[in-house]
C-alpha cells in the first residue's frame, strides 16, 4: 500500500528489501556447521587463555576476552580467504 501507482503516500513508510542473498538448504547446513565449530574452537581459545590474560588485565571479563579473540581470528580468516 506505500505506493499507489508509483507514487508515494503521505504517512506510509515503505520496508526496504532484504539484501540477504538466498542459500540452498544443503550449502545452509554446512555453513552452519563450519560456523558453530568456528565458534566452538573460538570459545575454547579463550577459556584456555583467559586466566594468564586476566592476571594482567584483571579489569577483563571473559566476554570482552572472547570476543577479542573471535573477532581476531576473524580477520585473520578473512586475510587467509583474500590471498587463497
Amino acid at each position: 500500500m506505500g505506493r499507489a501507482g508509483g507514487e508515494r503516500v503521505p504517512g506510509v513508510v515503505e520496508m526496504k528489501t532484504s539484501k540477504h542473498r538466498r542459500i540452498t538448504p544443503s550449502s545452509s547446513s554446512a555453513a552452519f556447521e563450519r560456523d558453530a565449530r568456528r565458534e566452538i574452537e573460538h570459545f575454547k581459545r579463550a577459556l584456555n587463555s583467559y586466566a594468564d590474560r586476566f592476571a594482567s588485565e584483571p579489569h577483563l571479563s571473559f566476554e570482552q576476552h572472547f570476543f577479542r579473540l573471535a573477532a581476531t581470528s576473524r580477520l585473520a580468516e578473512g586475510e587467509e580467504r583474500r590471498r587463497g
